[in-house]
């Protein structure tokens, strides 16, 4: 069989189960069950033994760990005193409000990895204010899009199953993660202080020593959380299953012991949340481990290096800058990892490109699509929170898109 025979039926079941509206691992697995039985001619029972083995990597551990961390995190005044600090550092300053969610994005990224859960947890805070000040659309866009970097700051769930898929070391994709992560925030912060003009009406606040203090005590639960599960880290303390341990046990004891945001009786329905979530991503794991094993047997990997190797590094980045832009609007992250990076990978390798460099380009290029139309998660949870037209949210994101995009580039 020639790669399109076997191509053309793997995105017809792909594609055609997605917009039935089948779950995206359903997909996955049912592609992978064609593979191996049609193509590769092997028993049913390699699909099962791979579905299960996906399952067991000791890395995976930290997934919900972390997923218990942002629940706790939302559920509780937490992200509430995250915002006010840096509200009340910036306000001073033109586009203070907008630049102070941004930064709150990323201090909460650096905590919970989430992107949706930032999107909702800061869009129901400074909807209202940012809309004031600085107009709709701006409001609309800055916690759409700022959310993403989440995926981007570590610890990041992403980058974990970036690390699963393609045997890259977790600690050294979260230090790699560092300065992608800086260098969006002061790009688009940058853009704000452009843009962000005066509004005719609006008086200009100015800093008050007090408020910041207030809010900074406040706030300082909160903000130790990151120097710790980053610290402990990069120190070699924890390892990245162990930092998202702390990070479920501090949060747990300071939304229930601490802030007393959190009663016992509010636990179950938290827990069981975190729950569901961690079982869609292992389930959409172990599914997408099968497609790669059955993909590499059919020898895909090898073709793709076949059909790049005329490329050099640069041409072989832009394309795959333009092809994960265009997965990332259709796919869910961790599926899009998943299937592409151990395919890509070897043919990265075979260009002198690095798997950590691969790992953000990736990463990046995928946090774009949580808010590029039409099916970016970050614009659902934003049009659920926000009770705002999904159109009306998409042409807010176009210009951070574009500073996105100019940040993947550099």
């Amino acid at each position: 069989m020639t790669m399109l025979e076997i191509l053309l039926p793997v995105l017809i079941i792909l594609i055609g189960l997605s917009l039935l509206k089948c779950p995206i691992y359903i997909s996955i697995l049912c592609s992978a069950i064609y593979l191996q039985i049609f193509v590769n001619h092997m028993s049913l029972t390699n699909v099962f033994t791979g579905f299960f083995e996906a399952m067991t990597k000791n890395a995976l551990l930290a997934v919900p760990f972390f997923m218990v961390a942002g629940s706790l995190i939302a559920a509780s005044s937490l992200g509430t005193r995250l915002i006010n600090v840096c509200i009340e550092t910036l306000k001073s300053i033109r586009g203070g409000l907008p630049i102070a969610c941004v930064i709150a994005n990323a201090i909460f990224g650096a905590i919970s990895g989430s992107g949706p859960a930032a999107t909702a947890t800061f869009g129901k805070i400074v909807h209202k204010p940012l809309s004031e000040r600085h107009g709709e659309s701006m409001s609309l866009g800055i916690i759409t899009s700022s959310a993403c970097l989440s995926t981007i700051i570590p610890p990041s769930i992403t980058m974990i199953i970036y690390g699963v898929a393609t045997e890259t070391s977790i600690t050294k994709l979260f230090l790699a993660g560092i300065l992608p992560g800086i260098l969006i925030v002061v790009i688009v912060s940058v853009y704000l202080i452009i843009m962000c003009k005066p509004r005719p009406g609006v008086e200009k606040e100015k800093f008050s020593a007090r408020a910041f203090g207030k809010a900074l005590w406040k706030g300082l639960p909160v903000l130790v959380l990151p120097v710790l599960v980053l610290g402990s880290v990069y120190t070699g303390i924890c390892t990245p299953t162990e930092s998202g341990a702390l990070a479920a046990a501090y949060s747990f004891i300071v939304a229930v012991f601490g802030t007393r945001d959190i009663k016992f009786k509010q636990l179950l329905p938290i827990f069981k949340d975190a729950g569901r979530t961690t079982a869609q991503v292992f389930l959409l794991i172990a599914g997408s481990t099968v497609f790669s094993q059955a993909a590499t047997i059919a020898q895909l990997p090898a073709a793709v290096t076949e059909a790049f190797g005329g490329m050099g590094q640069i041409q072989f980045l832009l394309m795959l800058n333009v092809l994960l832009l265009i997965v990332g609007c259709f796919f869910d992250t961790s599926a899009a990892i998943l299937i592409l990076a151990p395919m890509l990978l070897p043919t990265a390798a075979a260009l002198g490109i690095p798997s950590l460099h691969l790992g953000m380009v990736f990463v990046v290029n995928l946090a774009i699509g949580l808010f590029t139309p039409p099916f970016g998660l970050n614009i659902f949870v934003a049009q659920s929170v926000l009770k705002r037209p999904m159109v009306q949210i998409s042409k807010a994101c176009v210009p951070y898109i574009i500073l996105y995009i100019v940040s993947v580039l550099i």
